[in-house]
């Protein structure tokens, strides 16, 4: 416990934090491009319809 104090001290005084914010990979610029492309796939006519899969659980 005492090291994690230590740590959160640390960080204060540097005005940072000691562990790596990311954003949601869901809107990663390439994810975003991959969705495009999909889409413009769909709207040129190039998707194929398919029943519903049913899963049994």
């Amino acid at each position: 416990m005492a090291q994690i104090s230590l740590r959160i001290e640390d960080d204060v005084k540097k005005r940072r934090i000691s562990f790596e914010v990311s954003a949601d990979p869901f809107y990663s610029e390439s994810n975003m491009a991959h969705l495009r492309r999909g889409v413009e796939a769909l709207n040129a006519g190039k998707g194929v319809e398919h029943d519903i899969i049913e899963v049994d659980e």
